[in-house]
């Protein structure tokens, strides 16, 4: 009996591969997000390594950016929810450790990464940071019953997040139905900036001394980006941060100024995260398309980086008859 039980375990498991260590999910196609650091981890080791040259390193933002869309590279997508920089910087290196060489590396920079805060343990610095160390598969997929508990979820439509990801491991939302209803804040506050996750960013240069490193400021909404930022006195500081982080890297394009991209309620689904087509559009971009969609932060000054956001950002709110609230 116990045999039968745990060999129906050992199937449901290996058909679902919750854990991504084959070719995922072969009955729905949709690979759902439960352990990203785990699964993609997973993924690159059950990978043939040598094949990618490119990484891209982000929070859940970037998991949206699809490795087809650029073209010039064969990118492993690295991202993962709430990723911070500190956990970024040893991504890398543990990548490194296993022979990636890339050409060239995307990191994702996301304002939440210089707020000072104590409470939120996502978000708070972490000071030792260790990538999961995945058991073999049949340890996983025979006697965890997490790994049991990720297929039935899977298998119902029990799913965590508005992400996941198809069969070719693609990023994707899975219903395109979500009503993003903004609204700004009234209550103000003046929280405190915390810049050591500057130093690492610059331990991912010092990883790949010779790779080409992009920054990537993912596109939030004009809402978002006055809430989160501007209502809490971080707007200034937040810029502070992402601009001196940019000076470790080749180039950094920010997207998350209000824009006639960003303010299209259309185009995300909570005003933090873009569909694909829109980080697809980006990509092009990052790969050298010429636009006027991105502030190419290397090139400006902090001054005048802060001010084209600080007055794009009044702008807005004025338009939508909140200038009181500025």
């Amino acid at each position: 009996m116990a045999s039968v039980l745990l060999t129906s375990v050992g199937a449901l498991n290996f058909v679902i591969d919750p854990l991504w260590y084959r070719r995922g999910n072969r009955l729905t196609g949709v690979n759902v997000p439960f352990n990203e650091r785990l699964t993609k981890t997973n993924r690159l080791l059950n990978s043939d390594i040598q094949k990618y040259d490119c990484l891209i390193f982000g929070s859940s933002r970037l998991t949206l950016l699809d490795t087809k869309a650029l073209k010039k590279n064969n990118c492993f997508n690295y991202a993962f929810a709430a990723g911070t920089a500190e956990e970024f910087a040893e991504y890398a290196k543990f990548a490194k450790e296993q022979g990636v060489n890339p050409q060239k590396v995307y990191v994702g920079i996301d304002a939440f990464n210089f707020k000072f805060t104590i409470d939120d343990k996502n978000m708070a610095f972490k000071e030792e940071v260790e990538v999961p160390e995945p058991q073999p598969m049949y340890q996983s997929y025979l006697f965890s019953i997490d790994s049991l508990k990720f297929s039935i979820n899977t298998l119902i439509g029990r799913f965590p997040l508005e992400r996941a990801y198809n069969k070719y491991f693609k990023g994707t939302v899975l219903e395109l139905s979500y009503d993003y209803n903004p609204k700004f804040v009234t209550k103000k506050s003046q929280e405190k900036c915390d810049f050591s996750r500057i130093n690492s960013y610059k331990q991912i240069r010092e990883t790949f001394p010779n790779a080409e490193i992009i920054g990537y400021v993912a596109p939030v909404s004009p809402w978002e980006k006055f809430n989160q930022s501007y209502a809490q006195g971080l707007l200034d500081c937040q810029l502070q941060g992402i601009h001196e982080s940019s000076r470790h890297f080749n180039e950094t394009y920010d997207f998350s100024y209000p824009s006639r991209v960003t303010k299209n309620t259309n185009y995300t689904y909570d005003g933090s995260h873009y569909y694909p087509y829109v980080h697809e559009r980006i990509a092009r971009i990052l790969e050298g398309e010429n636009s006027q969609f991105g502030i190419r932060v290397n090139q400006v000054s902090l001054q005048e980086y802060q001010e084209l956001h600080r007055s794009k950002l009044k702008t807005f709110v004025e338009q939508q008859g909140k200038g009181h609230l500025w």
